[in-house]
């Protein structure tokens, strides 16, 4: 057996992490540098004899220190400069959006009321015959109104309530500012005298003022006022009858066996009659049915007056089948003469 020791591994690996270190120790110069310029160098990391470069690369990138230093002002000072505003953070939210939509809409309503493209210049006016276009649009009130805020309902309101005299009224509004409304006029046929004044009566009873002339009219003298009529209301618009519809139709048919020239007297108890030119009273009634036959028996009433030698006061055909006649010395039936 040999007499040298035997060397183990370990025994191997500790020389050369000894020679290693011997090696790597820095120069004294480099490290007086270091400890001038205030950097401490970093000890080298030795991995299985490799030296790690890290401690070189942070030299190299490390450079000036940097101290920040708080210190206060003079309270002259302080006082002079502004103080610092509070930082708004403007969220866009639902609140925004409804002021801007609203911002927009009052802008677009207003231009719409300002601007003169979108308001009535001058209404249409057609249909009329005796009541003047202007005189209706003076009382419609249209000209310079924005055309947004008129309503065809308020319009044929308003018209209706101005002017009796007509029978319908339709309204057109188009953009930017046209309305156009076409008036009927109602036709008059009975001319109502009372009191000392005269009114203009159409088919349906509805009395209006009369306006320029008319011909052909049934002359109609009134002793009393008629009774007031509750009639259901159909339309709101329109005014009251001032007489019933059943009278109309009596003056219109007793109309042509008047004489020329001779008003009907209209009295509410005893009805239609005239003043026959020889000296008496014809009564004919309120009813315009068996006009016909009244006028057949009062004419052949009136014949076998004549031939008998009888002036009657009054003659009354009112129910054509029990007439009679007046006298100044009182009633008798004709049937009975």
């Amino acid at each position: 057996m040999s007499d040298k020791p035997v060397s183990s591994r370990s025994d191997s690996v500790r020389k050369k992490r000894k020679s290693g270190t011997k090696q790597s120790r820095p120069l004294k110069g480099k490290s007086r540098a270091s400890s001038k310029s205030g950097y401490r160098e970093l000890p080298p990391i030795t991995a299985r004899g490799v030296i790690n470069e890290f401690g070189i690369e942070r030299r190299k990138k490390a450079g000036k220190r940097r101290f920040n230093t708080a210190f206060s002002l003079p309270r002259s000072l302080a006082q002079v400069l502004p103080a610092p505003l509070p930082r708004t953070r403007i969220r866009p939210g639902w609140r925004l959006l409804s002021f801007v939509l609203v911002l927009l809409f009052g802008t677009g309503l207003y231009l719409f009321l300002s601007y003169p493209e979108f308001q009535v210049s001058s209404a249409q006016i057609t249909g009329n015959q005796r009541i003047p276009a202007e005189e209706i649009k003076a009382a419609l009130e249209l000209n310079g109104r924005p055309v947004f805020l008129q309503t065809p309902a308020r319009i044929k309101e308003k018209a209706l309530q101005a002017y009796p005299e007509l029978a319908s009224v339709d309204v057109r509004v188009d953009f930017p500012n046209l309305v156009s409304v076409h008036v009927t006029e109602r036709q008059p046929i009975i001319q109502w005298q009372q009191d000392g004044s005269y009114a203009w009566v159409d088919e349906t009873g509805t009395a209006f003022r009369p306006r320029g002339e008319a011909q052909n009219l049934i002359v109609v003298q009134a002793l009393e006022a008629p009774p007031a009529l509750n009639l259901p209301v159909e339309n709101p618009l329109a005014p009251a009858p001032f007489i019933s519809v059943e009278t109309v139709k009596a003056l219109t048919a007793l109309a042509p066996y008047v004489p020329a020239g001779t008003p009907i007297l209209y009295d509410p108890a005893t009805g239609l009659s005239w003043t026959d030119a020889r000296g008496w009273q014809a009564v004919f009634g309120a009813s315009g049915d068996n006009v016909e036959v009244k006028v057949r028996v009062y004419q052949a009433l009136v014949d076998w007056l004549t031939q008998r030698g009888i002036r009657p006061d009054l003659i009354n055909v009112a129910y054509p089948s029990a007439p009679f006649y007046r006298t100044g010395q009182g009633e008798a039936q004709a049937e009975e003469q």
